[in-house]
């Protein structure tokens, strides 16, 4: 899958979609942990759906993941990350877009949130870059208001259609 490809599956307007029905507005309560997994059908062309995973630790309330995927081939297309940790590879082939260049073989530290991205010639989402040096504005989690604000951004980013109102978790 070429990084063009991969832009215009991202870029395509999804909907959640629940027994055949694709959801305009879904309301949720805040648990602890968050875990929540969506199917999501692309609304210009349903032949292509998304699967749409959300976890939280239960151990670290700020250890955060979302992830989108193709749902046929389980090829990951993007993922967030607070609070994980891994290397970038220290290679780099002709695919790897420039931007990802001065992050080749970083190491993000546990407390490094980082954006996965699919980078084609690589194994799926091997690729990252700190949040600090992205357009996504919610840099880190440290109260329930965050990962409120990251979930609706990264909603946007894959551009769901879908709204979400999320009742806030009472600590």
């Amino acid at each position: 899958m070429k990084k063009e490809e991969v832009d215009y599956l991202v870029s395509l307007t999804k909907k959640v979609e629940k027994e055949g029905i694709l959801e305009d507005h879904i309301v949720l309560d805040q648990t602890v942990p968050l875990r929540l997994r969506y199917k999501l059908v692309s609304l210009e062309n349903s032949d292509f759906t998304f699967l749409y995973d959300v976890d939280q630790s239960a151990k670290n309330y700020f250890k955060l993941s979302l992830h989108f995927m193709d749902n046929d081939s389980k090829i990951g297309l993007l993922r967030i990350d607070y609070c994980g940790q891994h290397p970038n590879p220290d290679t780099i082939n002709h695919d790897l877009p420039e931007e990802y260049h001065p992050f080749v073989g970083k190491n993000f530290s546990y407390n490094e949130p980082h954006l996965h991205y699919y980078v084609d010639g690589y194994k799926p989402l091997v690729w990252a870059v700190p949040l600090s040096d992205s357009s996504f504005s919610v840099k880190s989690i440290s109260t329930a208001e965050d990962v409120i604000r990251a979930f609706i951004e990264f909603n946007q980013l894959i551009n769901l259609g879908t709204r979400f109102k999320i009742n806030p978790v009472l600590l």
